[in-house]
């Protein structure tokens, strides 16, 4: 049987690597789209604060309303990650089948 475990295990990793590295584009590009989307509220947030406007306490109890909102959207990001991480499993179950396969 032609089937080396150690060259095996390395192929497999290089896949979930690949998955792994074409997702965090991914992530990246969701995370900047969430901020984008806060940009003018927080930056309405900073001019009233500066402006005084808004004292301290306001401006605080504003932020904490703020990080709930990007955390809400973000959670989002545990169900893509939850796919990404299947893709790279799947990506080297594949691999070691398919090496497998080839020594029979």
């Amino acid at each position: 049987m032609g089937f080396n475990v150690e060259d095996v295990l390395e192929q497999m990793a290089d896949a979930a690597n690949s998955e792994v590295v074409d997702s965090i584009g991914d992530i990246k590009a969701f995370t900047k789209e969430v901020l984008k989307r806060k940009e003018e509220s927080l930056k309405e947030l900073a001019l009233a604060r500066a402006a005084d406007e808004i004292d301290d306490e306001i401006f605080n109890m504003e932020i904490e309303r703020e990080k709930k909102v990007v955390e809400a959207e973000l959670l989002t990001m545990q169900i893509m990650t939850k796919a990404f991480a299947q893709k790279a499993v799947n990506a080297a179950l594949n691999i070691f089948a398919a090496s497998v396969r080839a020594a029979l």
